[in-house]
């Protein structure tokens, strides 16, 4: 089948948009297996659509409200914070390249995933490689060892087939953009087999996130769901009984998972104890450390990976007692790396991203309504503002971070494209 869509997508399609295309279909499974391959997708993504947009003179996206604040942020970032950096060296090799992730977003949105059928054949594709993921990492919790190789973390934590504790947070973040489009051309083409394997895609997906031991990845993913399947269960009733039967099967999956494993046990407890005692917490004195030097620095900030050169002093200055490389918080690392400009810029960023979501999902009847809530749930989960993340400006979870964004933006176009069959 994937076969087929393939042979029909390359027809009539320029050898730019195909080497786009297949860079897109690759930058994921490149960040389990090579974090600087997949670098090299997303600058290859980027110089591709410059090209595009200079041969063709179509320089449109750059009134994307997304990608002008983007533009603003990162010429910030390069010729206001950095110059002011405490480690100005290490500042300009953060800040020049992070446009990319603004390129990586427009060329998704308005180029390799502009029309619905390579959006379809790259959610099927996603769906697959999240179902192998799954396996190798059920593996590794089952025997130790992934079938990839890896030997599970001495702190107990998942790795399946990436060599970190991050297989968790790589599901989470692919795992709604990918679900979103699955399941609304299953529902769309009529094919129960496919609706079905969409739901099981999701719920299957949540335990074993919940497994990973990875506890922000589990519960951004569940607030997330749980939005999701809220709001469209009030306003389209038609899906309202789906949508309880699906919550309610979470619920005692999570439940008994929680009252037969031990591991996952251990991590809610943990999880407990780290929300009873936040500010003693190490994420808490991260979040502390990240306010304070946002407020030192709260013009320009103290540039990327300005933090780990002034955390220590913190320290020293008995103000805080743990410290890490970044404040483990998006607000509060553009916050104290880029300033309270660099910070309303970020927020202004994400903003305009919700917007989008939610003017689509207003704007949709019935089973399009579909696409800009799973959308509007991705965004949820990433950009929700108490959870613990990644660095915003390392460069794999970065990356990881503005794909998922990108495929879930660019899902909306389905709303536009009139080639999609209808249901009979």
């Amino acid at each position: 089948m994937i076969k087929t869509d393939w042979q029909n997508l390359l027809q009539d399609v320029n050898i730019k948009w195909k080497a786009a295309y297949f860079v897109t279909i690759l930058l994921p499974w490149a960040l389990i297996f090579s974090r600087g391959s997949a670098d090299a997708c997303c600058v290859i993504i980027s110089l591709l659509w410059l090209w595009q947009s200079f041969e063709h003179k179509e320089w449109g996206w750059l009134q994307d409200p997304f990608v002008k604040t983007g533009l603003i942020a990162w010429l910030w970032m390069l010729v206001i914070v950095t110059p002011f950096a405490i480690t100005p060296r290490e500042s300009i090799f953060i800040a020049a390249p992070w446009i990319r992730y603004i390129l990586l977003y427009a060329a998704l949105k308005y180029w390799v995933l502009s029309r619905s059928e390579p959006l379809l054949l790259l959610g099927k594709i996603l769906a697959f490689m999240l179902i192998l993921v799954m396996i190798d990492t059920l593996w590794q919790y089952i025997t130790g060892m992934s079938i990839t190789g890896h030997i599970r973390d001495s702190s107990g934590r998942l790795t399946g087939p990436i060599n970190n504790v991050k297989v968790g947070i790589f599901m989470a973040k692919l795992l709604l953009p990918t679900a979103g489009i699955c399941l609304f051309f299953s529902i769309l083409n009529r094919k129960r087999i496919a609706v079905a394997l969409s739901i099981f895609l999701i719920l299957s997906s949540i335990l074993v996130i919940m497994l990973s031991g990875e506890r922000t990845a589990f519960f951004s993913t569940v607030i997330a769901i749980s939005a999701l399947a809220i709001y469209i269960a009030i306003i389209e009733p038609t899906f309202r009984k789906i949508l309880l039967a699906g919550i309610a099967i979470l619920i005692c999956s999570v439940s008994f998972m929680l009252a037969t494993q031990t591991w996952v046990q251990a991590r809610a407890y943990d999880f407990y104890l780290t929300i009873s005692n936040f500010f003693v917490s190490n994420y808490g004195q991260l979040f502390k450390a990240g306010y304070y030097i946002g407020i030192e620095n709260w013009v320009t900030g103290a540039g990327p990976k300005g933090f780990r050169a002034i955390c220590p002093d913190l320290i020293v200055n008995n103000k805080i007692f743990y410290c890490n490389i970044h404040p483990h918080n998006p607000y509060l690392e553009w916050f104290s790396e880029a300033g309270a400009v660099g910070l309303i810029l970020f927020i202004t960023m994400i903003s305009f991203l919700i917007y989008t979501c939610l003017k689509s999902l207003i704007n949709g009847r019935g089973i399009y309504r579909i696409i800009p809530a799973f959308a509007f749930a991705c965004m949820i989960s990433n950009f929700f503002p108490f959870m613990p993340t990644q660095s915003q400006f390392s460069n794999w979870p970065a990356i990881l971070l503005w794909y998922s964004v990108s495929v879930a933006i660019a899902s909306l176009n389905i709303k536009d494209d009139k080639g999609i069959r209808q249901p009979s």
